[in-house]
């Protein structure tokens, strides 16, 4: 029902908190808290790219062929950590990429090559 100071058929507008005016999310959500936290410490991000996990192959001569798990935003960088890691005789080469399904259980490090 419209109060007397309101021109007939308009309705008075609630009122607003401070926070939800502005748009923000509440302390209590669970996106605030984990914003709240700051960068990650497992599969932490570097200048807002994302980080991938690339497959990259490592074959030497008369050993069995092995595959290492990187976690980094780029391929190119993936092979860098790989050969740095790994013998000079080394062939190393990209293979593919696991998704995040089958990568979350692994619990990588950025950087670090884990063998699969």
């Amino acid at each position: 029902m419209p109060s007397a100071n309101s021109p007939k058929g308009t309705k008075a507008a609630p009122k607003k908190s401070g926070a939800k005016a502005a748009g923000s999310k509440t302390a209590g959500s669970k996106t605030a808290g984990a914003k709240a936290l700051g960068p990650k410490t497992r599969g932490s991000k570097t200048a807002g790219a994302k980080a991938h996990v690339f497959l990259i192959a490592v074959k030497r001569r008369r050993e069995a062929l092995r595959v290492y798990a990187v976690l980094t935003v780029s391929e190119r960088v993936a092979l860098a950590i790989v050969e740095a890691a790994s013998a000079e005789d080394a062939a190393v080469e990209p293979v593919g990429r696991l998704s995040k399904k089958l990568a979350g259980p692994l619990k990588l490090l950025t950087g670090e090559p884990r063998l699969i």
